[in-house]
C-alpha cells in the first residue's frame, strides 16, 4: 500500500488537528505547520503527496509556498473562509471554511488514489 503524506499549513490548531485526524484515518501521514516559514522549511526537507494551505497565515501570504509545493510535485488544496480569496486561486482545488470533513475527503480523493 502506498503511503501518502500531507502537510497541513493551518494556524488554527483545532482545524489542523481535525484535518490531521481525518487524514490519518484514511492512511495519510499528516504533518502540521502553523505558518509559511515553517511550511517552507518542511517542504525543503521532504516531499509531501498533498499540501493543504490556509490562505490567511500569520507570517505572510502563501503564494511562494504554493508554488514551491507544486514545483516539488505535491498536490495542493487551498482553504479559506473568504470566498473571494479562494476564487483568486482557481483552478486549484479549494475548501471554503467552515467545511465538513466529508467535503475535505472528497477533495483529497480527487487528487490522491485512496482506497475506499
Amino acid at each position: 500500500m502506498t503511503q501518502f503524506s500531507a502537510l497541513i499549513v493551518e494556524d488554527e490548531a483545532t482545524i489542523a488537528e481535525l484535518v490531521a485526524t481525518m487524514l490519518e484515518a484514511h492512511g495519510i501521514r499528516p504533518t502540521i505547520s502553523n505558518g509559511v516559514t515553517d511550511a517552507m522549511r518542511q517542504i525543503d526537507g521532504q516531499t509531501f503527496s498533498l499540501v493543504l494551505v490556509d490562505l490567511t497565515l500569520p507570517d505572510g501570504g502563501p503564494d511562494a509556498l504554493i508554488a514551491a509545493a507544486r514545483a516539488r510535485g505535491s498536490h495542493v488544496i487551498i482553504m479559506s473562509g473568504d470566498p473571494d480569496r479562494l476564487a483568486g486561486y482557481a483552478p486549484l482545488p479549494r475548501l471554503e471554511k467552515p467545511f465538513r470533513m466529508k467535503a475535505l475527503l472528497e477533495q483529497v480523493r480527487q487528487v490522491l488514489p485512496l482506497a475506499g
